[in-house]
């Protein structure tokens, strides 16, 4: 862009504000239920639903009817659990209370039962896992799954809610790069990352910040299951917050090739040339937003938490190589 072009860009400026609306999602109060259970030689399988609500419940898991309509006998137990729907990130505190096999109580070690259980499927499913033979529950069984014979009926009493929280840590993470002018996206090394709990999930908000392990362009922390923001900077790179992050069943895509921007290079292309600069200007005379909050803290080459006519003027001084942008 020519010198009398930038001028005349500069002159017909304004400055214009934007205003966001947050609407929280209204809570749940009943949570559709399914249940399984399935003999040790997978020959008899029952599998049910209901619904329960945040408070004490009682599941009954019936065995299989034969042919006459009467209950068939499981000996031993290859799977049993309650799968709450849709409900993952809800569940807090969790407790199974009582397990009755055809009224009889069955003793069980309760730090053994999964509480948020990986069931192998791409869902928002909240699992507790009572037994599973190929699942958390194989090694450390809360019971001799082997042993126990259900003639009728088992009768699962436990409690939820949605405060507080029960179950494992879950695993979160990602890799940083930055693009160059004539190359491929490059790791970018030597950052630091932290987390801390998204406050607009509807959860008790942990305010202490949370290290994570990096090592080249890589980094994880092991959590609870929940919603995150996550905080990557390196000294001469615009600070990126990656915000509402979960922390569930998989790995987050959101954190996969995150890229750090130096200021000005709004697009994130590696350069600063007139694309930014047009991209700014857009925003300053409200033709057009930033694709994200990220693209306005590169913009924002003033360090006032504002883009408007100053940031635009630095830019240009940039593209016409006339001063480095700090």
């Amino acid at each position: 862009m020519k010198k009398k072009s930038i001028a005349s860009f500069l002159t017909a400026l304004a400055v214009g504000a934007n205003t966001a609306v947050w609407v929280s999602a209204e809570k749940k109060t009943e949570y559709n239920v399914r249940t399984a259970l399935v003999s040790s030689d997978l020959s008899l399988q029952s599998w049910d639903e209901t619904s329960v609500s945040e408070g004490q419940n009682t599941i009954t898991f019936t065995t299989p009817k034969d042919g006459k309509g009467d209950y068939t006998t499981i000996k031993g137990i290859s799977l049993f659990v309650i799968d709450l729907e849709d409900s993952y990130f809800d569940i807090g505190a969790v407790k199974v209370d009582s397990i009755v096999v055809d009224g009889k109580p069955l003793d069980f070690k309760a730090d053994s039962i999964i509480y948020g259980a990986d069931d192998g499927t791409d869902n928002n499913d909240f699992r507790i896992e009572l037994f599973n033979s190929f699942g958390e529950t194989k090694n450390d069984p809360p019971f001799d799954a082997s042993s126990v014979t259900v003639n009728e009926k088992i009768e699962v009493t436990f409690t939820f809610s949605t405060d507080g929280y029960s179950g494992g840590t879950r695993r979160i993470g990602g890799n940083i790069i930055e693009k160059k002018k004539s190359s491929k996206p490059q790791p970018l090394n030597g950052c630091s990352v932290s987390l801390n709990r998204n406050k607009d999930d509807g959860r008790s908000s942990h305010d202490e910040e949370i290290s994570c392990t990096v090592s080249g362009n890589e980094f994880y922390a092991d959590v609870e299951r929940g919603f995150y923001d996550v905080t990557i900077s390196k000294s001469g790179y615009v600070t990126r917050t990656v915000r509402n992050v979960p922390a569930g069943k998989d790995m987050p895509e959101e954190l996969k090739d995150i890229d750090l921007r130096v200021y000005g290079d709004v697009n994130g292309d590696g350069k600063i040339n007139v694309t930014d600069l047009s991209l700014v200007a857009a925003y300053v005379k409200k033709l057009r937003m930033f694709s994200d909050d990220y693209q306005f803290n590169v913009a924002d080459v003033s360090h006032d938490d504002k883009v408007n006519i100053s940031d635009i003027t630095k830019i240009a001084a940039a593209v016409k190589g006339l001063k480095k942008i700090k």
